[in-house]
């Protein structure tokens, strides 16, 4: 058992400290790879350290590519952001650090990890395009919020003790991801195994599994210190999505949205929960609402729905199969809404949402009153 851990970085640019220039971050990757690599469990290792120099990935289309293909085999991706976005080819606006991190974040938010070091570099982009490249990164890594943690350099600011801290901050963020791999499948045990509460639930007709997931989560919604301020209704889908007869359970629920805001003042949403007994995918989840051109985000707790245009939102959360793991996946959608810093925007979605609700409710009261004047 060895976790693959991956670390991102620029290749030639080097440290600069008290102005003098130390090593490249090549050269700190291969040492970082060297002194991790000898870390040992229980007699074994367990670490394997992932850089573009040992799997031989140089400037080429290709191998843009390839490194994207080892970020989504690795069980862990590092970014060291220094202030530069990376080579890219031509005609791509992201660099390759960019790619790797936005890639990373797409697969999960818990797996990926970003230590801030452009303290310690001095960025001179060498033309226009990698200067437009560093501020999308810039502006990408600033909007991700409380990710970019700031490497602290203990002792003096040198070269070695750049290293050193740097080391330090890897390996906290290894034992964290540890601890919380170890908690994450504690709950898998806990909450999807065949114990007592899991058996029951498996044994439920569907019209009591619906029962039990919507009060579960209304209760949820209701004691949410963000979106017990929203108009919201929770639904299940009481098997997994691909079954239709759990499906009607759901049906379309925003379709009587104009409903659910009359009379209320509240000025956000609606927004539908959803918990999926089972699992869901994207095109299950589009299928459902029966429009494509939706955005789909999918993360630990299930999937977001968002449409654009009308700004309806939806929220599933999957593997449902217990009190505990329901209110462990609102959890994590909470976490991600954070971590993230998409709350406000999902905020906005349901203020809009809100206001185009009121306007077609007093578009048929005008219509009314004009076809009882007639």
């Amino acid at each position: 058992m060895k976790l693959k851990v991956f670390i991102s970085s620029r290749n030639d640019d080097s440290i600069k400290i008290g102005g003098i220039t130390g090593e490249r971050l090549t050269d700190i990757r291969l040492w970082l790879k060297n002194e991790l690599e000898q870390i040992k469990m229980f007699n074994k290792d367990f670490l394997d350290i992932r850089i573009n120099e040992t799997f031989g990935a140089a400037t080429t289309r290709e191998s843009y590519n390839e490194c994207l293909e080892e970020v989504r085999k690795s069980d862990l991706i590092i970014a060291l952001y220094n202030g530069f976005a990376g080579w890219a080819p031509t005609g791509v606006s992201l660099g390759i650090c960019h790619s790797e991190l936005s890639t990373a974040l797409d697969i999960s938010t818990r797996k990926t990890a970003i230590i801030n070091i452009e303290n310690y570099f001095e960025i001179i982009p060498k033309d226009k395009a990698e200067e437009n490249r560093n501020e999308i990164f810039k502006t990408y890594v600033k909007n991700l919020n409380r990710f970019t943690n700031p490497l602290k350099v203990i002792g003096m600011k040198s070269n070695d003790n750049f290293k050193d801290s740097l080391l330090e901050s890897v390996k906290t963020i290894i034992y964290n991801h540890l601890s919380d791999r170890i908690k994450i499948s504690n709950s898998y045990y806990n909450l999807s195994g065949n114990n007592k509460t899991s058996l029951n639930w498996k044994k439920l007709k569907y019209s009591d599994r619906n029962k039990l997931i919507t009060e579960k989560l209304n209760f949820l919604i209701s004691n949410n210190p963000n979106f017990s301020k929203f108009i919201s209704k929770a639904f299940s889908i009481p098997d997994n999505m691909s079954v239709e007869d759990a499906k009607s359970f759901t049906g379309r629920p925003f379709l009587k949205d104009q409903e659910l805001v009359k009379g209320k003042n509240n000025l956000f949403g609606p927004i539908h929960f959803i918990g999926v007994y089972g699992n869901a995918t994207e095109i299950q989840v589009k299928n459902l609402i029966g429009f494509p051109d939706l955005s789909a985000i999918r993360d630990d707790f299930g999937l977001y729905v968002w449409e654009q245009n009308t700004h309806i939102q939806l929220v599933f959360l999957i593997d449902c199969k217990t009190p505990e793991a329901i209110e462990s996946n609102f959890i994590l959608f909470n976490n991600w809404c954070d971590t993230t810093g998409e709350f406000e925007n999902i905020k906005m979605r349901a203020e809009a949402r809100f206001h185009i609700l009121k306007a077609i409710n007093e578009a048929k009261i005008i219509a009314t009153k004009k076809k009882h004047s007639r």
